[in-house]
């Protein structure tokens, strides 16, 4: 009978190939039908649709089939199940796949930046300013927009962490013959990835338009399979004789819930992917298995949610249990099956190169391949690499840099493909602050920003600020590093700063504002501490003066009574300055520390001098839900009065909140603050991110303030607030006292405080 068994499953072996050669299939389906699993009776064939963080639901099914003792001969995916597809077929383990997903940096990846704490002080030195988080392009004569909105550079390392940086000439040959379904952005036609880069295959599966970038491979444009076919029954039909099918899609809005612009844009999508699943689903058959979790209240960019969606994935497999038993093989059987999900470790890079085509039209590529290999031409692991592509991306010039990885002659050699930004080398930006007092006066500001990049191949920078309102600045500087990625720099700027004084008499009564303007020329030497900060060496030479916008022109001063309408003087100095910048974020920082310090010595006009300190320290710390943070500045002339030129000020918003915006003025400040705030809810994407309630206890002192002509000694203070993360900025609203102050409301657009 033993005989007779293995002559029968040989000649049903040849049969099935004869049959599928005389049908046109390529090889490849062969081999599917030629493997061991799938002999058995039936062959059970996966698919897994997308539906962006809804996929983890897959990993729940699949766990389940798992505790089943369920085979799979193929698996075929789109997008979400792509990725969790793709994981599964190239052997890892469901509960690693699980583990990976419950540690990741699902808000980092997804804000499409690197961690700013690694990225270079030069590309982050502008953060504190309230920009959009919106970067605009001029590149040959054209004004650009990002390709998409969110960078894929993170999410492509992640992907290929996963695999392993698995390359195939055959996805039959992976533990589990697999499938990625994708869309050519040209044709519209479905792509479907059999062989190659596991990752690339992924990726490009996962690219939804707009919102991730495209994967460009052999010529073609690839965006997210589901514009194609967003549950890919088709492409397991040859190498499955029952279909598993999890669809986890959006599913179509109701009437009632079709509110916005949003939402019309949001069910057009669905029209048009419910479109393709019909088609898909009508060619399954009744003996066929169609679950669909039950993940009503779960968005698709939910990504941090991932373990209790994987665990609604597993109670969705509950009401077919009894169908899904009859597919159960004996333990033996399926432990034969699953020795062999076992992931191939990564080979070894022995070289690094970069593309001859390299995909750079301004950057400066050369040396790159020096900065990537090993200084001793020793083989590197593939997360070396990848660690010194992070620090390469995160200076700002690149789109993407992908890879591929090749054997030479027995040399693993890793092909570096560079995509600089396509909205460079121009770059532009816009913002908006505002901040309105209760009782007080209400001020805002436009911002917009200019920097044109690689203005030659050491990696010079021309850099424009503006801001319009209240406050007037223009500030250009050059920026010129000595070599390319030298540490060292020189730079030369102007200035001109117009910044309103407002004068209050005791008793809060305000009486008057004067403008302080000041237009200077400085240079500078530097140098570069990386992702820390910078240091500079700089004199400068400015002409200052005061005039009176409002009221009268006539203060104490130094006990007497002066005029400083239209009051003018020349300055020239030096200065030394410092800044170390490791906040994770400069708009609601969860961790980290910075400080900006400045020394200047000045010589006036008049034949005066004044030795200036200006100072900020800031340090962030979460425990839980929970952050605190304590910052301390210090500011003044320690060189006598000085009023006329170098006047400080107190006040406002979180900075003695029971005074109004600058209301405390004197030759020296200083402010001790610990905030408090937590995250209590979250934002509509298409708003923000999220609401923060928080406190803060605040305490200041002025030295030879501006009336008194005495010190305040300590003053202390509070705040309470609540705040959102928006995509206009930092938005507060909040309500401050300060002792000799009074009760003060506020609201508040920007990060300066």
């Amino acid at each position: 009978m033993t005989k007779t068994f293995c002559v029968s499953n040989y000649l049903r072996k040849l049969f099935l190939k004869f049959c599928l050669l005389l049908l046109g299939a390529s090889p490849s389906l062969a081999a599917w039908a030629d493997d061991t699993t799938a002999m058995q009776s039936p062959r059970i064939g996966v698919v897994l649709g997308g539906g962006g963080a809804r996929g983890f639901a897959h990993l729940g099914v699949l766990q389940e089939l798992e505790r089943l003792k369920i085979p799979i001969s193929c698996i075929a995916g789109t997008s979400a199940g792509a990725l969790i597809g793709g994981a599964y077929a190239s052997g890892m383990s469901l509960d690693e796949l699980s583990a990976k997903l419950k540690v990741a940096d699902w808000d980092g990846m997804l804000s499409g930046k690197p961690a700013r704490a690694d990225v270079p002080y030069d590309r982050k030195r502008d953060d504190y300013k309230n920009y959009f988080d919106l970067t605009f392009g001029m590149r040959d004569g054209q004004f650009r927009l990002p390709r998409s909105a969110i960078n894929s550079q993170e999410i492509d390392l992640y992907i290929r962490s996963l695999v392993q940086d698995r390359t195939v000439d055959s996805f039959d040959n992976l533990p589990i013959p697999f499938r990625a379904v994708a869309t050519d952005l040209v044709s519209g036609d479905a792509v479907v990835f059999d062989r190659g880069s596991l990752a690339v295959a992924m990726r490009s599966s996962m690219a939804v338009p707009g919102i991730f970038d495209l994967v460009e491979n052999n010529g073609q444009l690839l965006v997210d399979g589901m514009l194609a076919r967003n549950v890919p029954v088709q492409d397991v039909a040859t190498c499955a004789d029952r279909i598993i099918v999890v669809d986890v899609g959006t599913p179509m809005l109701k009437a009632n819930e079709i509110n916005s612009l949003l939402d019309v844009i949001s069910q057009t999508t669905n029209i048009a992917v419910n479109r393709n699943v019909k088609e898909q689903m009508a060619l399954l058959r009744s003996s066929d298995i169609v679950i669909r979790p039950e993940l009503g209240d779960v968005s698709a960019s939910d990504f941090g949610a991932n373990q209790s969606i994987i665990a609604r994935g597993k109670a969705s497999v509950k009401p077919f249990e009894s169908r899904l038993r009859a597919l159960s093989v004996p333990d033996a059987d399926y432990a034969r099956w699953h020795a062999r999900l076992k992931q191939v470790p990564v080979p070894e890079v022995d070289k690094v190169v970069v593309a001859a085509e390299g995909g750079t039209r301004y950057g400066n590529t050369k040396g790159l391949d020096k900065i990537l290999n090993d200084e001793n031409g020793q083989p590197q692991t593939v997360g070396q690499v990848q660690s010194k592509l992070g620090d390469l991306f995160a200076t700002g010039d690149y789109d993407q840099l992908s890879y591929r990885l090749d054997n030479h002659d027995g040399r693993n050699v890793m092909t570096l493909m560079p995509l600089e930004r396509s909205i460079g080398p121009n770059y532009f930006r816009f913002g908006l602050t505002l901040q309105a007092s209760q009782p007080g006066d209400a001020s805002f500001g436009l911002l917009g920003s200019h920097e044109l990049t690689w203005l030659n191949s050491a990696g010079a920078t021309w850099r424009n600020n503006v801001e319009l309102g209240e406050s007037t600045l223009f500030k250009s500087e050059l920026y010129q590093p000595l070599w390319a990625g030298s540490p060292l720099f020189v730079a030369g700027s102007y200035q001109y700063y117009s910044q309103v004084l407002p004068l209050f008499q005791p008793g809060h009564q305000h009486v008057a504002d004067l403008e302080y303007i000041t237009s200077r020329f400085a240079g500078d030497v530097g140098l570069a501490l990386g992702r820390y900060g910078e240091a500079r060496l700089g004199v400068y030479r400015s002409h200052d003066w005061t005039r009176t916008k409002v009221g009268s022109g006539l203060v104490p001063f130094a006990g007497d009574v002066i005029s400083v309408d239209n009051s003018a003087y020349d300055e020239a100095g030096v200065r030394a300055s410092l800044v170390v910048d490791q906040f994770d974020n400069p708009r609601w920082p969860r961790s980290g520390y910075y400080f900006n310090g400045e020394v200047d010595a000045s010589y006036y006009s008049d034949q005066s001098q004044s030795r200036t300190v200006l100072s900020t320290a800031d340090y962030v710390k979460t425990f839980g839900d929970v952050t605190f943070r304590l910052t301390g500045k210090y500011r003044g002339n320690l060189a006598g009065p000085r009023f006329q030129s170098q006047p400080q000020m107190l006040g406002g918003f979180l900075n003695l909140s029971g005074y109004q915006q600058n209301e405390l003025i004197g030759d020296r400040v200083a402010l001790a603050r610990l905030m408090g705030y937590w995250r209590v809810s979250t934002l509509p994407s298409a708003v923000g991110s999220g609401v923060y309630a928080g406190m803060s206890l605040e305490a200041g002192k002025v030295w030879n303030e501006l009336w008194t002509q005495q010190d305040t000694g300590w003053l202390p203070g509070g705040t309470l607030f609540l705040g959102a993360d928006t995509l206009l900025g930092p938005f507060f609203l909040g309500a401050g006292y300060a002792q000799g102050g009074k009760f003060t409301g506020y609201l508040y657009l920007g990060v300066d405080y």
